[in-house]
């Protein structure tokens, strides 16, 4: 699939927005892959494939996919926004600190 710069700005702002509240001053590394399955044949087959790896955290992958590439990065962030605030509330109350729904949000 070819990415122009309003696809590759289209995935940056919404890992940016899913992701930047949650990891803000840690280094973080992020994979995107869009694909289009059959790309001839139409329907229900691009996916947005994105893996994050944060120092100290098991890498987290995500998919989705959709029948438009942009709908497959909107449920892929949304799905590892889940999965990221998922693993540090289960983490926090481990460890004896606070929950995730403790900790102070910043709004954009």
């Amino acid at each position: 699939m070819e990415v122009d710069e309003t696809l590759r700005s289209f995935v940056e702002v919404h890992l940016e927005r899913a992701l930047g509240r949650i990891f803000q001053q840690q280094a973080v590394q992020v994979e995107v892959h869009l694909v289009d399955t059959n790309t001839a044949k139409g329907g229900v087959d691009q996916s947005a494939r994105i893996t994050l790896r944060v120092p100290g955290v098991p890498a987290m992958h995500v998919e989705e996919t959709s029948d438009d590439v942009r709908k497959a990065v909107v449920g892929a962030c949304e799905r590892l926004e889940r999965a990221a605030k998922r693993w540090l509330d289960k983490h926090h109350h481990h460890a004896g600190g606070a929950a995730l729904a403790d900790l102070p949000v910043e709004e954009s």
